[in-house]
C-alpha cells in the first residue's frame, strides 16, 4: 500500500474563506495592506492546481510576483521534494503531476508580458496598479477556450479601472460578478499595533483607502458625497405627517433592455428627496401603468407633482401618451449642453449639503461611478463609465431641476430657465 503526503496549508481565516467560498466567474477583491490577500492567492491557486486547473497569477512587481511565489513554494515544499509537484524557477511554474494541473507566475507591469500564455483561471494582484489592458486585450481572452474564472485583487487607487471594476461588479445582477471589500483589519492575525504602524506615515486619505479598504475620491469624479445626506425613504405614514400641501416635484428617465428607468420624487418646500425607483425590462405601457399608480398615490395624498420627463429617445412617446392618460407631465429635450448645465446644478446642491436624499445602494454606485472628461474639442463630458448606469442620476437633476424653476402648464420645455 502507498504513502500519503499530507501537505499542511493554513486554513483562511474568516474573511479568506468567504471570498474563497465565491462560486462567481469574476471576483473583484478591495484589499487593505496586509490583509492576508497573498496567501488567500496562494491558497486558491494550489487547490486549483490539485483538481487539475491552470492558474496564471500576475503582479505589477517582480518582488510581489515573488512573495506568492515564495509562498507556494514553501506551503507545497514536501510534496516537490518526493517529485509530486515539479517546480521551475526559471519560468515559476510549478506542475502538479498526478492531476496535470499547474500554477504559474508572472510579472504583468505591461499587457504583453502575459501574451503566449493560458490558463483557465487567472489572479491579477494589485490589478490597480496594473494597465487595465493586461486584462481587456490579453486576460479576458485567455480564458475565453475553458470559459474560465478571473480574481482581481487590489488596494485601491483612486478612481481609476479597479475602482470602476469593482462599481460595476457590485451592479452586476446575474451572479457572474462579485465584490468584496477586504480592510486590513480583517486580518485577525494583524495586531492593533501592526496597523497603527502602518498608518504612521499615512494621511487620512491614504489611511481610508490603503487600511479600511474604502473609496475616496480622485481625478474625473463629478459629486462629492456625504454618507450622512443620504437617508432611509420615508414610509407613507411620514409622507402624509410631514408633506402633504407641499410642493412635490418628479424626475423622470426612461430606459427599457440596456438602461435602468429611473424616478426621483422630491418636496421642494423641504429640499429632501423622497423616494427613489429604478427598474428596467418593463414594457413601456407596463411602465407607464408604474407611473399612474404612483401619481394616483401622490394625488390622493393631496401631494400631486409636478412632474418633468426626459424628452429624449423613446421619452417623448410615453409622454404624449401619459398626457392622454390624464397625467400632467412636462418634457426636456437633454442635450449636451443642457446635460452640463444640470449635472452642475446637481453637483453644487451635494457641495452645499443644501437637499437630504434618499438612501439607494444601486443610486449610490451610479453617484460615485459618474465621471467627467475634458473632450478633444475642450469641452467637459458627463457620463458613466461603460458597464455603469446614470439614469438615477438623470431622474434626479430632473427632479432637482424641476424644484428650481418653478411650476409649468401643459407644454413642452424648450430650454433652461434661469
Amino acid at each position: 500500500m502507498g504513502k500519503r503526503l499530507r501537505v499542511h496549508i493554513p486554513p483562511p481565516h474568516a474573511k479568506q474563506a468567504e471570498i474563497e467560498a465565491c462560486t462567481a466567474k469574476r471576483i473583484v477583491v478591495k484589499a487593505g495592506r496586509r490583509g492576508g490577500k497573498t496567501h488567500m492567492a496562494a491558497r486558491k491557486a494550489i487547490q486549483l492546481a490539485n483538481a487539475g486547473r491552470r492558474v496564471l497569477y500576475a503582479a505589477p512587481v517582480f518582488a510581489q510576483t515573488e512573495a506568492f511565489w515564495d509562498r507556494c513554494v514553501a506551503w507545497l515544499w514536501p510534496a516537490i521534494q518526493v517529485g509530486l509537484v515539479y517546480k521551475n524557477d526559471t519560468k515559476r511554474l510549478l506542475r502538479f503531476v498526478k492531476t496535470g494541473g499547474q500554477i504559474i507566475g508572472k510579472t504583468a507591469s505591461r499587457p504583453n508580458h502575459l501574451r503566449g500564455d493560458y490558463g483557465d483561471f487567472m489572479i491579477f494582484d494589485e490589478f490597480a496598479y496594473q494597465d487595465p489592458e493586461v486584462w481587456e486585450k490579453v486576460g479576458a481572452p485567455m480564458l475565453l477556450d475553458n470559459d474560465g474564472d478571473a480574481w482581481f485583487i487590489s488596494t485601491g487607487l483612486k478612481r481609476n479601472h479597479f475602482f470602476l471594476m469593482g462599481l460595476a461588479a457590485q451592479e452586476n445582477s446575474d451572479g457572474r460578478w462579485a465584490f468584496f471589500r477586504f480592510p486590513s483589519h480583517a486580518n485577525p492575525f494583524l495586531s492593533a499595533d501592526a496597523i497603527a504602524e502602518l498608518a504612521k506615515d499615512m494621511t487620512e486619505e491614504d489611511y481610508r483607502e490603503e487600511i479600511l479598504a474604502e473609496d475616496v475620491e480622485g481625478e474625473g469624479q463629478v459629486f462629492r458625497l456625504i454618507r450622512e445626506d443620504f437617508l432611509e425613504p420615508p414610509k407613507l405614514s411620514q409622507l402624509l405627517k410631514e408633506h402633504t400641501g407641499h410642493r412635490i416635484v418628479w424626475g423622470m428617465d426612461w430606459g427599457r433592455l440596456h438602461d435602468f428607468s429611473a424616478l426621483s420624487a422630491g418636496c421642494a418646500t423641504c429640499s429632501r428627496e423622497l423616494m427613489l425607483k429604478r427598474w428596467r425590462l418593463e414594457d413601456y405601457p407596463t411602465q407607464r401603468d408604474i407611473i399612474i399608480g404612483l401619481h394616483g398615490q401622490y394625488v390622493g395624498a393631496k401631494m400631486g407633482p409636478e412632474f418633468l420627463s426626459e424628452e429624449n429617445s423613446m421619452g417623448l412617446p410615453n409622454i404624449e401618451q401619459l398626457r392622454a392618460d390624464g397625467i400632467p407631465i412636462n418634457g426636456l429635450l437633454v442635450t449636451n449642453a443642457i446635460k452640463a448645465q444640470l449635472v452642475q446644478q446637481l453637483r453644487l446642491v451635494f457641495e452645499q449639503r443644501s437637499w437630504k436624499w434618499v438612501w439607494d445602494e444601486a443610486g449610490w454606485r451610479e453617484l460615485e461611478g459618474f465621471e467627467a472628461k475634458v473632450t478633444p474639442q475642450g469641452s467637459v463630458s458627463y457620463n458613466a463609465p461603460e458597464l455603469l448606469h446614470d439614469d438615477s442620476i438623470v431622474a434626479r437633476y430632473l427632479m432637482l431641476h424641476q424644484s428650481k424653476v418653478g411650476s409649468f402648464t401643459l407644454g413642452s420645455v424648450d430650454a433652461l430657465k434661469a
